[in-house]
């Protein structure tokens, strides 16, 4: 159902008749201008024209209000072809006006290159053969996308740090809106949308009518009125209510309906898988998904476009949201440790290097003195041991890591890193302990005796490995539940949505040849996006009983049975339980105390 506001009607005239009653031959600048006027007005036909793209009409008609409102928002489930449509919407943005300058920004650089890189396949497609003659020179960096096209360009930038204050850009176009800092928006992305392109031009004629008023020649009524050409472009799925995302989609909403808002003009585009012609969407995929019940919130938000509470998971989205350290404040994620804070390390191996295995997944805790935050995590699907031995290298070198816990099988793994060439080299030996935590009252304290004895982080003997039976799986996922609800373990803020953060983070001395990553600054991105994937991941979590009483925590049942790259995973999910099991246990350890015991004797000399 599509829907105007009456403030919005207005007579459109039909081009096509127009155009009909032309008579003759037509001069050179009259036939060009008559083409554009057609083009303008049937954009389904100019794509296909230029680019050998058929478009569905509901996507015709979004590209019509992508051109017709300043503010912009498309709600569309998974896919429904967010990407495709604004990368047909660039192209058409810069032909139609010359000199358009465009902006793709997400929460990562990745989120703004794959619209950019999408505008290249389709560019690069057989058929598009007149379209790529619209486009100039490109240009592509580690921190920078670009691409000329008729006097403007088409710019993919990471939304971190200060650097985007330094761009100029009258069209926005925000990918994962959902992800998107609040503050970032409104203090750094909005302010684009006040100066208008053509600023020196409106000067000039200003100046202009005012001579000719002075002159008695015009009327203060007849100025021009200059059109705001500006827009902001938001693409999104649904986020649960509690989020930004929500908010200002209400906000524009509002606006919508609002007769005081007169100037700004608003459109908000929601569709669910079902929204769509059917034979544009997997249909497998969708039933996969409605295995676990196509009331799921989970499934109401990824596929039908709505807003839900996020309340029905066993732990709740929004109480991990208002566990949420806000954005410019400390802690902050980290991609190296403070020199005064202690650190909780918790992995999760997986030894399969296929791309469709678990994640190997670890998880670092800043502990504070009634309190602990998640400030750093790790997930690579399929990768090489050698490469998860040189990540783990650069945390244990890079923070101060108290204790580690993972999970049983996992002593493989820090025995293969101990004989590491790395680790050789540097004289690091990461040594076990044994430190049963399932115990409790008596002999827990006993254990905990006992562990403080062995226990020595000066000698690098901070690691014990974690067996998981049904009572740990338990008591760790009440403990972390508990922790959540009553605000004891928190999730760091965004380090790329705090310009001071951001710059202190990039003039550190990482060793980026330890990671996954090209630069600093995909480092950076990728913890402020894990630690967002890793409630994620928690608010996916089922527990389900079985028939002899043992609670299970999984992901429903249908997300399981997928065997793609890009299934759903709970691995982060297991290393924050670890890990705030471990930093419970670290706290006991620290609080027992241990009697030294002291033997004397008084010698006596026997004749």
């Amino acid at each position: 159902m599509w829907y105007t506001h009456e403030k919005y009607n207005r007579v459109v005239n039909n081009t096509n008749l127009e155009l009909l009653d032309l008579k003759g031959e037509l001069e050179s600048k009259q036939a060009k201008i008559t083409l554009a006027k057609f083009l303008r007005a049937n954009l389904g036909f100019t794509v296909e024209l230029i680019s050998g793209i058929k478009l569905a009409p509901y996507q015709e008609v979004t590209l019509k209000g992508f051109f017709n409102r300043n503010f912009n928002m498309c709600v569309w489930g998974r896919g429904c072809g967010k990407t495709f449509i604004a990368s047909i919407y660039c192209f058409l943005q810069c032909i139609f006006e010359p000199n358009t300058k465009i902006l793709i920004a997400g929460p990562t650089f990745r989120t703004a290159r794959f619209i950019f890189q999408n505008l290249e396949n389709i560019v690069e497609t057989k058929g598009a053969e007149l379209l790529a003659q619209a486009f100039g020179a490109k240009s592509k960096r580690n921190d920078q996308f670009e691409w000329r096209i008729n006097g403007g360009s088409v710019t993919a930038i990471p939304l971190s740090g200060e650097k985007i204050r330094g761009f100029r850009a009258n069209i926005l176009v925000l990918d994962e809106y959902l992800l998107l800092p609040e503050e970032t928006i409104k203090t750094v992305l909005m302010p684009f949308l006040v100066a208008p392109q053509d600023m020196a031009e409106r000067i000039k004629v200003r100046e202009i009518e005012d001579s000719l008023i002075k002159a008695g020649k015009m009327g203060e009524k007849d100025r021009m009125v200059f059109e705001n050409k500006s827009k902001m472009i938001a693409l999104s799925s649904a986020s649960y209510s509690f989020e930004n995302l929500y908010k200002t989609y209400k906000e524009w909403m509002g606006n919508i309906y609002s007769d005081d808002i007169l100037e700004s003009k608003y459109f908000i585009s929601q569709m669910g898988y079902d929204s769509i012609p059917k034979d544009m969407i997997d249909e497998t995929i969708i039933e996969e998904a409605q295995a676990g019940g196509a009331s799921t919130s989970s499934f109401q938000r990824e596929y039908c476009a709505q807003f839900t509470d996020g309340s029905d998971s066993y732990f709740s989205a929004k109480k991990m949201y208002e566990c949420t350290v806000p954005d410019g404040e400390s802690p902050h994620s980290r991609i190296a440790g403070s020199p005064d804070k202690e650190y909780i390390l918790a992995i999760d191996p997986s030894f399969s290097n296929s791309p469709s295995s678990d994640y190997f997944a670890m998880s670092i805790l800043e502990l504070d003195e009634t309190s602990y935050t998640l400030v750093h995590s790790y997930a690579v699907a399929g990768g090489n041991l050698k490469d998860h031995i040189k990540y783990l290298f650069y945390v244990y070198k890079n923070f101060n890591i108290k204790l580690i816990i993972i999970d049983n099988a996992g002593y493989q793994f820090i025995d293969g890193a101990n004989e590491s060439e790395l680790f050789r080299d540097a004289r690091l030996k990461i040594k076990f302990f044994d430190f049963d935590t399932e115990k409790e009252g008596v002999e827990y304290e006993k254990e905990l005796r006992s562990v403080k004895r062995k226990y020595s982080a000066k000698d690098n003997v901070v690691c014990f490995r974690q067996i998981f039976s049904s009572d740990f799986l338990r008591n760790a996922n009440e403990y972390l539940q508990s922790c959540i609800d009553h605000k004891k373990i928190f999730f760091a803020s965004r380090t790329s949505a705090y310009g001071s953060f951001f710059s202190r983070a990039t003039s550190l001395k990482i060793p980026v040849n330890l990671t996954p990553f090209n630069d600093i600054g995909e480092l950076i991105e990728a913890q402020d996006d894990l630690i967002y994937q890793t409630k994620k991941q928690c608010a996916l979590i089922e527990v389900k009983s079985t028939a002899k009483g043992t609670q299970t925590f999984d992901l429903p049942q249908h997300l399981r049975r997928s065997n793609s790259a890009s299934r759903a995973r709970r691995d982060n999910y297991t290393t924050l339980m670890l890990g705030n099991w471990a930093a419970k246990a670290y706290n006991d350890l620290r609080n027992i105390k241990v009697e030294e015991a002291n033997f004397t004797f008084v010698p006596r000399m026997i004749n």
